[in-house]
């Protein structure tokens, strides 16, 4: 049986989407994305779940970057993803002066926060859990979190769902390193390209020809090598289909560098 690495720690959304889709596994809670990463690639037989994208807040850079490491060894075995839905949690009383969260959640529900309580501090911390954390701490403070959080630190919850007309989806990856099995319908990849006109342009219209739909594009800066970009892509469509197997044959001719992060399911959203 697997071992689940999660960005925690415990009452994160990652950690729900973690016991949501391995209930019965030993799940192992870690301080960042990249010790999600490091667990991960050390055994065969480890899992990491980490968060890549919001909807609200965009990519999550650090996961993006730490998969295009050039020897980064994992593959995509699943995206998985969470319809959020905040509580907004502290001692009740008068209203809050201060309201942690993490950076993604104080930007989604800025407007909400500052409609009610206009003169009220945000300030980020490095998860909804520790949110939940330091508002338990702090007088007149409270935070944006998961209801479990506010079973686990003793606050009450003081609205439920926060900005519940606007929807607030967040996506992960299941990292690991074998390859995913059969039956993929998206395919990422990572590449990098000659530094000349329309290489990209080159690159992506191979997709556009074998009407393969692009899903989402990133280009990050290579270190220590300025006005130079490597790229992540994912893509919908497996590569044990025609269309992406001729695709990915003509890509690589293309590309100084292309890996396939693998072929994998997308699984339905949760609800949190």
């Amino acid at each position: 049986m697997h071992t689940i690495a999660y960005l925690g720690p415990e009452h994160t959304f990652s950690h729900l989407v973690a016991r949501r889709r391995f209930p019965q596994n030993r799940l192992i809670p870690c301080v960042s994305i990249a010790e999600v990463i490091a667990f991960t690639e050390s055994e065969e037989d480890r899992l990491g779940l980490v968060p890549i994208e919001n909807s609200s807040g965009g990519m999550i850079l650090e996961t993006v970057d730490l998969l295009l490491e050039e020897e980064q060894p994992l593959f995509i075995q699943e995206e998985l993803a969470l319809r959020v839905h905040l509580a907004l949690i502290g001692h009740g009383g008068e209203p809050p002066q201060i309201v942690f969260s993490h950076w993604a959640p104080l930007g989604h529900c800025r407007r909400w926060i500052e409609k009610r309580f206009p003169k009220v501090e945000l300030r980020v911390a490095a998860s909804t859990s520790e949110a939940a954390w330091l508002a338990a701490k702090t007088p007149r403070a409270a935070a944006l979190a998961t209801r479990e959080a506010a079973a686990a630190t003793g606050l009450s919850i003081l609205h439920y769902p926060v900005e519940e007309g606007i929807v607030n989806l967040t996506q992960f990856v299941l990292l690991g390193r074998k390859k995913p099995s059969p039956g993929g319908r998206e395919t990422s990849l990572v590449f990098s390209l000659p530094q000349e006109p329309g290489s990209l342009c080159s690159f992506l219209e191979v997709f556009r020809t074998e009407q393969i739909n692009l899903k989402r594009i990133v280009s990050r800066p290579v270190p220590g090598q300025p006005n130079t970009y490597v790229f992540f892509v994912s893509l919908e469509g497996s590569d044990e289909e025609g269309p992406m197997e001729r695709a990915l044959r003509k890509v690589e001719q293309r590309a100084l560098r292309c890996r396939s992060l693998g072929s994998y399911l997308v699984q339905a959203p949760y609800e949190s």
